[in-house]
């Protein structure tokens, strides 16, 4: 009986402890930054196609993990995978290889506040004129300081991704805080 509890306390403390599933919209020209992300062991990854255009997820050669979709189309079809090694899974859309690509890694544990670190990008840097900020978890908003300590951008976001028109700002060196929640990362940001 002893066994019989300790199996059952065993399954139901793995589902309990069970991972977060992270959306990624997944169209043409969605690559890079945009589709490569750190997660934790037990994470799944769903990618829900925001366009009509026929599309894959597909591992690439070299892959930790081997997962592949299919070429299927329709907006707002899914696919889910859930990653259980750790290790490096570089993926295309077999249909669009130069336009949709990215990389899963995949860590043993994380915090809540290494996987929002580590999956917040921003690109171009150093940038001219557009500015995007992209982040595995939705994000509340950003601000942009000079190094006088002058806020010069702020707004809010209700998602995943924000494109900002930084061409008003003179050449130089800023910081940018992103916020999600109780969650927050800053980074250093070049203007040229």
């Amino acid at each position: 009986m002893k066994t019989i509890l300790l199996i059952i306390f065993s399954v139901t403390s793995f589902f309990i402890s069970a991972q977060t599933t992270f959306d990624l919209d997944w169209e043409l020209g969605v690559n890079g930054p945009d589709a490569s992300f750190t997660i934790e062991t037990g994470d799944t990854m769903r990618w829900t196609w925001a366009d009509a255009n026929s599309h894959s997820v597909t591992s690439l050669a070299g892959s930790t993990e081997t997962f592949d979709s299919g070429i299927i189309a329709g907006q707002g079809t899914q696919f889910s995978y859930t990653f259980l090694l750790e290790g490096i899974n570089d993926y295309q859309c077999d249909v669009h290889p130069g336009l949709m690509f990215g990389t899963i890694t995949v860590e043993e544990s994380l915090s809540i506040e290494d996987k929002f670190t580590k999956n917040l990008s921003f690109y171009p840097n150093p940038v001219q004129d557009k500015l995007t900020i992209t982040s595995l978890h939705p994000f509340d908003s950003y601000e942009i300081y000079d190094l006088n300590g002058k806020r010069v951008i702020m707004g809010d976001s209700d998602g995943i991704y924000t494109h900002l028109n930084v061409s008003f700002l003179s050449k130089g060196i800023y910081l940018a805080l992103v916020k999600s929640g109780n969650l927050q990362s800053t980074f250093k940001l070049i203007k040229k």
